[in-house]
């Protein structure tokens, strides 16, 4: 059985017996999770909601106090005989106060520690004395005049029928800030908190309670008739959570029959606390809808699993084939063969990562070749160096000789002594190149600027007349910390090159670039010969590599030793058709540069 049938039939083997399982197992846990956040929500909103009705009061209560602290009406109830000329701008601020601030039932008044009224900001004139008259009204005296801000709960006010909530606040005085000489009261229209209330989920109830559970406050619509719900404090079911609050299970009739869940704010600065109850057919119905999806959903699994198979082990085993065709070419020791897989997942990382490495292999491969043609290198030209040198030398004497005691002869001979003179040259440089290639020695480093290097070494080649030379070496560059010696050489076998290659003329552009982030000078020989194909600069630095009728292809190969024997590193570009450009990349002597600036 084929690894791809395995993987189909275990899948849909997993998906019929893990799928129901998979459902039920979601299924419930979601149930006690949405249960959780639901009461985590309707706790939040119910704070919510008894926050906004705490501000509203805070706002009263601070508009109350700002009044208390008017400091015309502190000196004038200190002594109301000194301060007698001042009562009509305490009444007038009094009435713009009332105007400003909020709403209040008709009247604001202001009493003495006697309980006599002393000004009196109001709408109408004639409901002033039924507020000073009022018993609650006497209950917030009192208490203000222990120095406390009063608060009442939610009243019904006998004249207008209005809801409201009484509000008395102590005038302390200015020369003794300790004693109350008078207190500021009114009613607050209950309108703001109703309008609170109203805005509240429609499919709940909503019960504002006092401290002693009695019921204050509940939506326009909803009656006061209504069931109560039971104080926290005396449910049996009432659950408290962590951060305030609580909820219950109960069975109510105010929304049809059936059990519903109740939540409690915290109690609010008044002691107040906010009742929000929902029955369960609203609160859990986002669980029914879970519930019959869920059932659809595992359905829907089971429905599409073969498919969902078919398409993953397609995905799945045709990356991997790749894999294992692309190891076998590397086995074959075919390097140059490329795995490709599209994907992005881990397929095509493990297939990027064989890529890289079949890369490393390949790299590896060619410098173990070409270690072992500089190791027979080495052999050839440490066995050979000395025994061509010896006949070339007596050669070269012999030339010399034959020039010396010809001198008055024909010109044919000396002709054909100047050709025999020239080719024992020509196979000293082989020599010397065959030992270069093999033999570098130890770099002997100095400072040496590039614009020097450069001009010497021009002056010492040759040039053809078709070719033209252009120089851009800015002053500014730093000079280099390389073997002077070395780096003409170096120089010497790339202008060559690029000399060679412009059969027909050209431009040769010498020009160099500094890197001070990396603290190097790119010096660049470029030629407009008629380029390389990417074939050829595979094997550009390989040892007896040439694509020349002459030479032994060494040149390049001593080259890139020397570079590197000095610290750098040579790039090569090239076109087919628009030339070549070869680069040294080489650290410049940036601490000389500064001592000199």
């Amino acid at each position: 059985m084929r690894f791809s049938t395995k993987i189909g039939l275990s899948g849909t083997m997993a998906a019929v017996i893990i799928g129901p399982l998979l459902g039920a197992a979601v299924f419930f846990n979601a149930r006690s999770l949405l249960l959780e956040r639901i009461v985590y929500e309707q706790v939040q909103i119910a704070s919510g909601v008894m926050a906004e009705i705490d501000n509203a009061l805070f706002k009263a209560a601070g508009q109350m106090n700002v009044m208390a602290a008017d400091n015309f009406l502190r000196d004038y109830l200190d002594s109301p005989a000194e301060h007698k000329g001042q009562a009509d701008t305490v009444a007038d601020e009094l009435e713009e106060r009332a105007e400003l601030t909020g709403p209040w039932c008709n009247a604001i008044i202001v009493l003495d520690p006697s309980g006599r009224k002393v000004f009196i900001a109001s709408k109408e004139q004639d409901n002033s004395s039924a507020l000073a008259a009022s018993p609650m009204t006497r209950i917030a005296f009192e208490s203000a005049l222990k120095g406390k801000t009063y608060r009442s709960d939610r009243i019904i006010c006998r004249r207008t029928g209005q809801p409201v909530v009484i509000f008395a606040v102590p005038v302390f005085s200015r020369v003794n800030t300790d004693k109350v000489v008078g207190v500021v009261a009114s009613r607050y229209v209950w309108a703001p908190i109703q309008n609170i209330l109203d805005n509240v989920d429609a499919t709940a109830k909503v019960h504002l309670l006092n401290r002693k559970g009695e019921v204050i406050g509940t939506r326009s619509s909803d009656h006061f008739d209504i069931k109560p719900l039971p104080p926290p404090s005396t449910n049996p079911a009432w659950k408290d959570l962590p951060d305030g609050g609580g909820y219950a299970v109960l069975a109510r009739s105010s929304h049809g029959g059936g059990d519903s869940l109740t939540v409690g704010s915290p109690p609010g600065s008044a002691g107040w606390t906010l009742m929000m109850e929902k029955p369960f057919k609203v609160m859990f119905a986002p669980i029914t809808l879970l519930a019959r999806n869920t059932g659809m959903l595992v359905f829907g699994v089971l429905l599409v699993t073969g498919v969902l198979l078919a398409t993953i082990v397609r995905l799945f085993i045709r990356p991997l084939a790749e894999l294992i065709e692309g190891v076998r070419q590397v086995d074959q020791g075919r390097f140059d063969q490329k795995v490709t897989v599209r994907s992005k997942d881990e397929f095509g990382e493990l297939a990027d990562s064989f890529n890289a490495m079949v890369e490393k292999l390949q790299t590896t491969q060619d410098e173990l070749v070409r270690k072992e043609k500089m190791a027979m290198l080495g052999q050839v030209a440490g066995s050979l160096g000395n025994e061509l040198r010896n006949p070339l030398g007596v050669m070269s004497n012999a030339v010399y000789f034959l020039q010396t005691v010809l001198e008055d002869g024909d010109d044919s001979a000396k002709e054909y002594l100047g050709i025999i003179l020239a080719e024992i040259t020509r196979s000293e440089n082989i020599v010397d190149e065959l030992l270069a290639a093999v033999l570098t020695r130890t770099p002997d480093v100095a400072t040496h600027g590039v614009a020097e290097l450069v001009g010497q070494i021009l002056r010492q080649c040759i040039v053809p007349e078709g070719v033209t030379v252009t120089l851009d070496i800015p002053a500014t560059i730093p000079p280099l910390r390389v073997d002077a010696l070395q780096m003409q050489q170096v120089l010497r076998n790339l202008i060559s090159n690029s000399v060679e290659a412009m059969v027909e003329g050209g431009t040769l552009a010498i020009n160099a670039v500094e890197n001070r982030q990396k603290g190097t000078v790119r010096l660049s020989v470029h030629d407009s010969g008629s380029g390389m194909t990417p074939e050829v600069m595979a094997r550009l630095f390989q040892p007896l590599f040439t694509t020349k009728s002459r030479g032994i292809g060494l040149g390049l190969v001593v080259a890139k030793n020397l570079t590197e024997a000095n610290g750098g590193h040579i790039e090569v570009q090239s076109e087919v058709g628009l030339g070549t450009t070869f680069s040294i990349i080489l650290p410049g002597d940036y601490q000389e540069e500064n001592h000199h600036g």
